[in-house]
């Protein structure tokens, strides 16, 4: 799978840990694009640490039925996309307006005790979405 300079043909290409953007009615699919208007500072700092590593974030669904952590934060849907940032504007006040290229669903593995203010999570990509040959042809859409 190609997404912006970058290719992911394999599990090693992409990292075990990725950071995760929990976001209600939204959906990004491999090979799809999902602008983003970011202004949370968690997640401006979530923006700003993955455009200096793997450019990668995973948007995931929050629990569909609102479950919520002790921490007030919500429960996650087991699947997510990871998708690297492919374009990335500051608005000039304060915001980020950013442009993610869907590589691969994941299944989250284990969520990280982490000191950051988003979240990490363990992932386990969907290997079949990295086969270009397929070109996403038994993705159920």
């Amino acid at each position: 799978m190609q997404a912006g300079n970058a290719h992911y043909r394999r599990g090693a290409d992409l990292p075990a840990t990725i950071p995760v953007f929990p976001l209600a009615g939204a959906l990004l699919l491999p090979g799809g694009r999902m602008p983003l208007n970011i202004f949370e500072p968690r997640y401006l700092q979530m923006v700003d640490e993955a455009v200096g590593g793997a450019r990668l974030i995973g948007i995931i669904q929050p629990s569909l039925d609102g479950a919520l952590r002790d921490d007030g934060e919500p429960e996650l849907c087991s699947v997510g996309c990871a998708g690297r940032i492919i374009s990335l504007a500051e608005s000039g006040d304060g915001r980020y307006l950013i442009s993610l290229q869907g590589v691969c669903r994941f299944r989250i593995t284990h969520e990280a005790a982490t000191k950051t203010p988003f979240r990490l999570c363990r992932i386990a990509p969907f290997l079949a979405d990295l086969d270009e040959d397929r070109a996403g042809a038994e993705v159920d859409r």
